[in-house]
């Protein structure tokens, strides 16, 4: 990350078809900051609900992933890189507000 955006993704995904594919969403999308990466997941969250529809703000690529809604069983693993995504930027944030001494 370079503050606020994340600047670096990597990943190697060994899921179903919808977990690949929402990896490829996660990279399509480019650089985000964030807030951007955190509404991102909560969209797809969202979709997941039929009285949910898919904001334009994340662009036309999350969309993809609205046909999701009717596969429940399929949620987890099309939230997997998503969920990771934003767990990763939580611990880059504690890591920055730990003090240098115990940041190793």
């Amino acid at each position: 990350m370079d503050g606020p955006v994340v600047t670096d993704f990597a990943h190697d995904v060994k899921a179903c078809a919808l977990g690949q594919a929402s990896s490829s969403i996660m990279v399509a999308c480019g650089r985000l900051d964030r807030g951007e990466l955190r509404d991102l997941r909560e969209t797809v969250r969202k979709m997941r609900r039929k009285t949910a529809a898919p904001r334009k703000a994340n662009g036309p690529t999350s969309r993809l992933l609205e046909p999701v809604r009717d596969y429940k069983a399929r949620h987890a693993s099309t939230m997997l890189t998503f969920d990771a995504v934003v767990d990763a930027i939580g611990q880059v944030e504690a890591k920055a507000k730990e003090p240098a001494s115990a940041q190793g």
